[in-house]
């Protein structure tokens, strides 16, 4: 149990130091750390009288930001697992997770449309309902159960216990020195593990401001991030691409405190990183991570320097090997798959009232490929997306950098097609329809090698996304001879 009213006395001492200072926002209101406090204290109270206990899955909306703050770390001090859910999460996609994983409880919004059964009042402007879920005995050492598609490409629930989270909230604390001088503007959901794990946990109980805000309105973003008290702006690539491109270049207060943007989600290819260094006037870092394992690598934000090693090291107490990958002989210079052992990592799957602790027995192994470069890592794509070429290993996200470095591509798409002569061929879709193919195909070609460079071309209006504008790929079409 101390581990699970840790975060809470930790917010404890912040609202001692900080009193009203304000600690969490969105464009409605502004919490301050001793009322963010209150919140939570409140919550607990509410919870345990209505029932709530161990071993139940809490789900609850991740809106507002400091109502979901609260919710999250009252359902933990009372030993149930807070469920973060997306503010969008439509009554469908609840349903599905109740198909999947009944939650013994609903917390959100008095608006949203989301409801189970028997709603009552959590505390003003939060209702409470019932599910159908029961209290599981696996569960009760779990803290959260975040949804991920991990690598089997479906939605589970990974279970982590709070010394993961708190061993998360420390290692961010920690890598980007955060404190109450801190400003993070963040447009990225509370729900997913990036934001969950940085903005709802680590920054708060830090005393570092969160500003939560839409990720719809670059201009407006870049308007929030010059306003001169921002220190971290918490992005994706694809947004931070966005940004780069409604700014104008040089147009950065001279003289004035450099932002870092930080980058997670996905690689952060060289280009957008070059932009955001002479297009923002930024500095540059980035984390990589899964929600299985909480963050592996953080790079903070500094002045950009071309060929840094990406993501860099794992930080101090996480382990880091790389396994041949199946079918394959190690060598030493080869890309391997990526495992990982870390004080954040989770308990394992829930899966029908138990816990599937298989996928992290002998470390958590990502599906990522990389290799070392002294002691960072570098990241060379994911086994599941290879393109087999004749043969030959492809990785998309290789191509994909060379697209995105082409100044008129926004967003960009590499897979394979089944082809009978060479297994598979490579595929490469781009926005917006306005693009120049065979001018894009020059440029691939004066910066590929023949067996690299895309076979097909097409340009759309637009990709589909997730919300943090990551391109969803489509599960990998087999070919003949797709073995390694």
């Amino acid at each position: 149990m101390p581990a699970r009213i840790a975060p809470v006395d930790l917010l404890r001492e912040r609202a001692a130091a900080l009193g009203d200072a304000p600690l969490v926002s969105d464009d409605a209101e502004s919490t301050g750390a001793r009322e963010l406090l209150a919140l939570v204290d409140a919550t607990v109270d509410a919870l345990r009288a209505h029932g709530v206990g161990p071993g139940e899955l809490v789900g609850t909306v991740a809106w507002p930001p400091a109502a979901f703050i609260a919710d999250v770390l009252a359902t933990v001090a009372v030993g149930a697992v807070a469920v973060p859910l997306s503010r969008r999460c439509t009554p469908w996609q609840l349903e599905r997770l109740q198909a999947h994983a009944p939650l013994a409880w609903l917390s959100a919004p008095d608006a949203s449309p989301l409801t189970l059964r028997s709603p009552a009042a959590l505390r003003p402007g939060r209702t409470l309902s019932r599910g159908a879920g029961q209290p599981q005995r696996a569960y009760e050492a779990a803290a959260t159960a975040q949804l991920t598609s991990g690598t089997t490409g479906h939605a589970r629930l990974a279970l982590r216990p709070a010394t993961a989270l708190l061993a998360e909230a420390e290692h961010y604390r920690t890598a980007l020195r955060l404190g109450p001088g801190d400003v993070l503007l963040s447009p990225v959901p509370l729900h997913h593990a990036y934001g969950f794990g940085l903005c709802a946990l680590a920054a708060p109980l830090a005393g570092a401001r969160v500003r939560c805000v839409e990720a719809g309105r670059p201009r407006v973003l870049l308007r929030e991030a010059a306003a001169g008290d921002v220190t971290l702006f918490v992005g994706v690539p694809p947004l931070l691409r966005l940004l780069a491109k409604a700014s104008r270049a040089g147009a950065h207060p001279t003289g004035a405190r450099a932002v870092g943007f930080l980058s997670a989600g996905m690689a952060l290819d060289e280009h957008t990183a070059a932009s955001i260094a002479t297009r923002l006037g930024g500095h540059v870092g980035e984390v990589y991570g899964t929600t299985e394992t909480g963050p592996i690598c953080v790079r903070p934000p500094r002045p950009w320097q071309p060929g840094t090693p990406a993501p860099g090291a794992p930080l101090p107490d996480v382990t880091v090997t790389l396994a041949p990958p199946p079918g394959r002989r190690a060598n030493g210079g080869s890309a391997g798959l990526v495992t990982v052992r870390s004080p954040s990592m989770m308990l394992g799957y829930a899966q029908d009232g138990a816990v599937d602790a298989a996928p992290v027995r002998d470390g958590f192994t990502t599906g990522d490929l990389a290799r070392w470069a002294g002691d960072a890592l570098v990241l060379e794509g994911r086994l599941s997306t290879c393109i087999n070429v004749a043969g030959d290993k492809v990785s998309p996200e290789e191509i994909e950098a060379v697209l995105l470095a082409f100044p008129e591509v926004a967003s960009c798409l590499v897979v394979g097609v089944a082809d009978p002569v060479l297994g598979q061929r490579i595929s490469a879709t781009v926005t917006p329809e306005s693009i120049d193919l065979a001018a894009l195909d020059r440029f691939c070609r004066e910066r590929l090698p023949d067996s690299r460079v895309p076979h097909l071309y097409r340009a759309v209006a637009e990709l589909a996304t997730t919300e943090t504008g990551k391109v969803i790929r489509p599960s990998p079409v087999g070919a003949p001879g797709s073995g390694a």
